[in-house]
């Protein structure tokens, strides 16, 4: 097992990568809406009502991008956890194998 193990560090390595992502978008996106918000009293009437909607939509699809975010680095680790469990039974069957045929 121990020549594989660095398969599941990279996968952790690259779910930490998809974490720092995440936070960099979201500042990135709460630094646009803040933007965007500092326009809010130019707008009226219709105007403002589809302000108001578009901002309700922007909310919902940075909500949805970090959950995304999240769920695949989630996945990513899962996986690297799943890789060396793999990893280490299949060590421990070709350990079997070869004690038994060592006659």
């Amino acid at each position: 097992m121990g020549q594989f193990t660095t398969e599941a560090d990279v996968m952790r390595s690259a779910a930490e990568r998809v974490d720092e992502t995440n936070s960099s978008v979201n500042l990135e996106i709460d630094r646009v809406q803040q933007v965007a918000e500092s326009t809010r009293s130019f707008w009226a009437g219709e105007a403002q009502r589809s302000f108001d909607e578009l901002m309700v939509r922007y909310d919902d699809a940075q909500r949805r991008l970090g959950e995304a975010l999240s769920a695949i680095a989630v996945n990513i680790r899962d996986n690297a956890t799943n890789y060396e469990g793999a990893d280490a039974s299949t060590t421990d069957d070709l350990r079997s194998i070869s004690a038994g045929l060592a006659l």
